[in-house]
């Protein structure tokens, strides 16, 4: 028997959606690996330029004017930068594969596959324009309460000795708490109406954003609740078998990154295995929770899809089954 979209149902679908016994487990064991391997190799081409940041933020520290340790810091982000600007597109690109591959699962009842094509372009618009939509909510207003004194303290950052300065910077953060405390609910709200983009623009192959307020029509608070209900018991979760491999995994992998002074001690670190080991286990064990984070939240958004009042994947099964 077919039934309509519940709170109950949308919070179970990542349990009883198809290959409920195999995807999570498979897809977070990828999401892992691809990762690990993508950014392990990333790491290796720019050693160099890492250990040099390394260096420029301990002669910073030394720094006795302090117009000298931002210069050695602007530096180390002049170095950084090329290779912040390669991660954040190749994360861009793996979040849109992986994304994909999980509404295929919860819209078509897909097994896990990974690729690049149609689908994922189209979820890689629908992310971007996600993305905007914090930065105009939250990082904007954000900017404008904190910007001018992020750019007086790069500008000038001996004047920042003084009280008068420390006290004005202070009250800037309390006034960003009060801003987020107004903002969030805010946000909340969008972020939640507007879920369902993910999984309609998978359903319908072309990209759907603001359509999605369509499908949460009236379905706010079970879309919301069932979404926070599996973000908070997954993260509990998560932190806590990521805290235990931490507390085994790290002290041996921390130890070996003592006195590191130049870049070819930290590439012959990077493929030692005291370092390898140890780090390659953790960072295994992080990303595979939250590999299977990521696909589980976003499955009572994607069952509304299937719910579209409009006409859904259910309903038209239903109608199918009458013809």
């Amino acid at each position: 028997m077919i039934r309509g979209f519940t709170f109950e149902r949308a919070l179970s679908w990542p349990f009883t959606a198809p290959h409920a016994a195999s995807f999570p487990w498979i897809f977070g064991a990828a999401y892992a690996v691809v990762f690990i391997a993508v950014f392990g190799f990333i790491t290796m081409m720019g050693a160099g330029d890492f250990a040099e940041w390394i260096n420029l933020v301990e002669a910073a520290e030394g720094a006795t004017n302090p117009e000298d340790g931002m210069d050695a810091v602007l530096a180390g982000f002049g170095l950084l930068m090329p290779w912040i600007i390669l991660s954040s597109i190749v994360s861009w690109v793996i979040w849109a594969m992986f994304e994909t591959a999980s509404q295929r699962r919860y819209i078509r009842g897909e097994r896990f596959s990974l690729g690049f094509g149609a689908d994922e372009l189209r979820m890689m618009v629908v992310g971007l324009l996600w993305s905007l939509l914090g930065l105009v909510i939250i990082g904007v207003p954000i900017f404008l309460t904190m910007g001018s004194t992020f750019i007086a303290l790069f500008t000038d950052p001996a004047g920042f000795e003084s009280s008068a300065s420390i006290e004005q910077v202070g009250l800037q953060v309390l006034g960003i708490f009060f801003v987020m405390l107004i903002l969030l609910p805010v946000y909340t709200f969008f972020a939640t109406r507007l879920a369902p983009c993910f999984g309609l623009t998978v359903k319908e192959q072309r990209i759907r954003f603001f359509d999605a307020w369509n499908v949460s029509r009236g379905r706010f608070w079970p879309i919301f609740g069932a979404y926070a209900i599996l973000a908070v018991a997954g993260s509990i979760i998560g932190q806590v078998i990521v805290g235990i491999a931490q507390t085994i995994m790290m002290p041996s992998a921390l130890r070996s990154v003592e006195n590191i002074e130049s870049s070819e001690e930290l590439r012959a670190l990077i493929f030692s295995p005291a370092f390898l080991v140890p780090m390659s286990i953790y960072f295994f064990i992080t990303l595979f929770i939250q590999g299977v984070l990521q696909h589980a939240v976003g499955g009572p958004a994607a069952f509304a899809v299937r719910h579209d009042p409009r006409g859904g994947i259910e309903a038209d099964a239903q109608i199918g089954a009458f013809d």
